[in-house]
């Protein structure tokens, strides 16, 4: 049984005011990596954090290197990607019971505003609304697009709580907010790309060290379909098939139905030999700094924090013409774009790099210049801090 109660760190900075995030899962993806960047840049500017978590995870570690007090309590999400309605019952009726405790611990820390880091969980506002509280909503993900989720009350009413339940829902990027503009109100949707960090001993050069003379591309993200992988392992097919000496790093884990899918595709093209898959990694960087190529085959990326890693360490990308990617690779420039599945586009586009290294240098450069700027803890920082007083100020009115 999960403890109610528990509460770790302290922070005795002078405070300007106090939120509390409410975090969809206790790991270390992409929203939770978002988070804590966005704790490190409110803390620098004297704003109180405090975290609620479903469960224990690498997230608590987190946040213990930081001294930020944190709670459990076990939530569920209202998103699933196929469930029955016994169990959405159950679901929401465990909710319900936790917004109670949760209100009651909001209360405690005496926070001035409750900030829901992910559209798949929604006790965050449920509780503010019964404590009067403003309610940020941070939607990081198309849902269905994406991860292939729905939600368990459906789309129509979901979004009119998300709507009516939020004093300013933020977008991760325009294309996952041109998905939502048409269920919430234009004046409460904003659109605050996040601040991406690569750490400093990475920029110094170490790598995985793997020693092969042949041509590297890397793709890094959980093995799931809506990733599509194998565009990647058949554009790799072929150029394998012309001759050419290149091999692919598949780092990441995740669904196993599609992880089996990707080994008999690298079987059946007999690419055992130029398909490596790495597994997770806490240290993807390693792969990406040895990488001639980095790709991002997602058919829907929300954000792509991949793509920003990759430019911040100075690589060429090559992201499929679709979603937040389009947001960040302008074609030609600072990466190439190809047609989401076309894996021969792919196969051309990579080939293209391969072969003129001075190209792919300078979309590398081009690509570190432009995200060095653009992607940074100080700005993130500023602008949410700006949405948070905005809303606090407008509840006290």
């Amino acid at each position: 049984m999960e403890d109610f109660s528990e509460e770790k760190g302290k922070d005795e900075k002078v405070e300007r005011m106090r939120v509390c995030f409410i975090s969809h899962t206790s790991g270390k993806g992409g929203a939770e990596r978002a988070l804590l960047e966005l704790i490190d840049a409110l803390k620098e500017r004297c704003v109180k954090c405090y975290v609620v978590l479903p469960a224990h995870g690498p997230l608590v570690e987190e946040l213990d290197k930081r001294g930020i007090t944190y709670c459990i309590l076990p939530f569920k999400w209202w998103m699933s990607k196929k469930s029955l309605k016994q169990e959405q019952m159950v679901k929401a009726v465990l909710n319900l019971i936790t917004v109670i405790p949760l209100a009651l611990r909001i209360e405690q820390w005496k926070c001035d505003v409750v900030y829901t880091n992910s559209i798949t969980v929604c006790v965050g506002a449920l509780a503010a609304k019964l404590l009067r509280l403003p309610h940020v909503w941070h939607i990081h993900e198309f849902g269905y697009e994406d991860f292939g989720l729905v939600f368990d009350l459906g789309l129509k009413d979901s979004l009119w709580l998300i709507n009516n339940y939020s004093s300013i829902c933020i977008a991760n990027s325009y294309a996952v907010a041109q998905k939502y503009k048409r269920y919430i109100n234009p004046a409460k949707l904003r659109v605050v790309y996040q601040s991406v960090s690569v750490p400093e001993d990475v920029l110094v050069g170490k790598s995985v060290g793997i020693m092969s003379d042949r041509k590297k591309c890397v793709i890094v993200g959980a093995l799931h379909e809506g990733k599509r992988q194998e565009d990647a392992i058949r554009a790799i097919g072929e150029l394998v098939q012309r001759g050419m000496e290149v091999e692919l790093y598949v780092v990441g884990a995740g669904d196993m139905q599609y992880q089996r899918y990707l080994y008999d595709l690298v079987t059946k093209s007999g690419l055992e030999g130029y398909v490596k898959f790495t597994g997770y990694t806490e240290n993807p960087f390693q792969f990406m700094l040895m990488a001639d190529v980095v790709l991002m085959c997602s058919r829907y990326e929300a954000f792509g924090r991949v793509t920003v890693e990759a430019m911040k360490l100075g690589k060429p990308v090559i992201g499929a013409r679709s979603g937040g990617t389009v947001e960040l690779i302008r074609d030609g420039f600072n990466g190439l774009l190809y047609t989401p599945g076309d894996y021969k586009e792919l196969a051309e586009k990579i080939g293209y790099l391969l072969e003129h290294s001075d190209i792919a240098r300078q979309l590398g450069e081009n690509a570190l210049q432009w995200a060095t700027k653009r992607f940074t803890k100080d700005q993130f920082g500023e602008e949410i801090l700006a949405i948070l007083e905005e809303v606090r100020k407008s509840k006290q009115k």
